[in-house]
């Protein structure tokens, strides 16, 4: 094989492999995203709940998953959008309960920025809506509410 013929193997190889190395990797993270897409929509759920609740009970914070879920028996339960429901799905709650995980023991009034909604093993969500980190949500619920001058809280996907 003469050296030019080597030389064009060894870069259509080179192009070749870089090119399956890229398209590996994109692949990879597309399936990762897709695998916590549900765990993303529990976050923002959560947020969701969260801030309800601290909204119809003069921004106390919930002390139970029970104490969270029975905003969505209360009159204002019915406006609640859940994103990663299903229509009628009952069992929603328990979803959430297995993907999320809440400091009960949290004091919004202090003030500090602690992050009190997790994943299970207490890690932050790898993946979240723009907008939908439910820490943040609570975060700029609490400061908003304090503040009656801030400016009305972005529902994330509302404009």
């Amino acid at each position: 094989m003469s050296l030019r013929r080597r030389i064009t193997v060894a870069i259509v190889l080179t192009i070749v492999i870089t090119v399956f190395g890229v398209v590996a990797h994109v692949g990879n993270r597309m399936l990762y995203t897709w695998r916590h897409i549900p765990e993303a929509y529990a976050a923002w759920d959560t947020g969701t709940l969260l801030v309800e609740y601290m909204k119809s009970h003069d921004g106390r914070w919930p002390s139970s998953w029970n104490d969270l879920l029975s905003v969505q028996n209360s009159g204002s339960g019915g406006q609640i959008t859940l994103r990663g429901a299903n229509a009628g799905d009952t069992n929603y709650g328990d979803a959430l309960v297995k993907r999320v995980a809440i400091d009960w023991k949290f004091d919004p009034a202090r003030g500090d920025q602690n992050s009190p909604v997790t994943r299970p093993d207490g890690s932050r969500f790898p993946i979240v809506w723009a907008g939908a980190d439910p820490n943040e949500m609570v975060h700029a619920y609490w400061n908003a509410s304090r503040n009656t001058n801030a400016p009305a809280i972005r529902q994330p996907g509302k404009f």
